[in-house]
C-alpha cells in the first residue's frame, strides 16, 4: 500500500511538473506573439510618423478649418482627418507634433491648408509662423503683414503727389496775377508821366 501510495504521488508530481512546464510554453508563446505584434505595429507607426505622404499628390485643394481653444492635438488631428487632410490615424499626428519643433504651439483660428501636405507641413500655419495667401503660396506672417501695409502706403504717396501738384498751380497762378498787377502798375506809372509832360507844355 506504501508503495502504491508513493507511486501515486510521483505520478500527480510529474503531471502537476508536466502542466507547469506546458503552461510556461504558452505563457512564452503568448508573450512572443505579443512583442510581435507591438513590435509590427510600432515599426508601421514609425514608419508612417517619418514617412507620411500627403492626401493629393501635385497642388491639391485648399480646404479652411477652424481650430478652437477647447481642442486638444488629438481632436486637431482628428478634424484634420475628417476634412480629408490627413491620411493617417489621429495618434499619428499627436506623435508627429509631440516630436516636432511647434511641440505646444498650435494657436485657434481660421486656417488655409491643402491636401497636398503634410502634417509637418501644417504645423508651422497652425502656429501661425506662416500663412497661406489666395493664391496657395506659403509665406511667413511678417512677409504677409508687409504685403498688407505697403498698398495703404502707396495711396498716400499718390496723394501727396496729387496735393504737390495741385499747390504748384496754385502758386503758378498766384505768380501770374502778380505778375499782371505789376504790369498794371507800370501801364499807370507811364500815363502820369505823359499827364504830366503835357502840363508842362500847356
Amino acid at each position: 500500500m506504501a508503495d502504491n501510495k508513493k507511486k501515486g504521488d510521483r505520478g500527480y508530481s510529474m503531471a502537476v511538473t508536466g502542466a507547469k512546464g506546458v503552461l510556461r510554453i504558452l505563457i512564452v508563446i503568448c508573450l512572443v506573439i505579443v512583442l510581435i505584434f507591438l513590435g509590427r505595429k510600432t515599426y508601421d507607426m514609425g514608419y508612417q510618423v517619418f514617412n507620411e505622404t500627403p492626401v493629393d499628390s501635385g497642388d491639391g485643394r485648399i480646404i479652411k478649418v477652424t481650430v478652437t481653444d477647447d481642442m486638444s492635438v488629438y481632436k486637431i488631428g482628428r478634424m484634420l482627418k475628417t476634412e480629408g487632410l490627413l491620411k493617417e490615424d489621429p495618434m499619428i499626428f499627436v506623435v508627429q507634433e509631440l516630436i516636432s519643433e511647434y511641440h505646444g504651439d498650435l494657436l485657434p483660428g481660421t486656417y488655409s491648408l491643402k491636401t497636398s501636405m503634410t502634417a509637418q507641413d501644417m504645423f508651422p500655419i497652425l502656429a501661425q509662423d506662416y500663412v497661406m495667401k489666395d493664391d496657395g503660396t506659403v509665406v511667413p506672417v511678417e512677409d504677409d503683414d508687409e504685403d498688407t501695409s505697403t498698398e495703404p502706403e502707396t495711396d498716400s504717396l499718390d496723394g501727396a503727389e496729387n496735393a504737390e501738384g495741385a499747390d504748384t498751380e496754385v502758386t503758378e497762378d498766384n505768380g501770374d496775377a502778380e505778375g499782371g498787377e505789376a504790369a498794371d502798375g507800370g501801364e499807370t506809372a507811364d500815363g502820369g508821366e505823359t499827364a504830366g509832360e503835357e502840363a508842362a507844355e500847356g
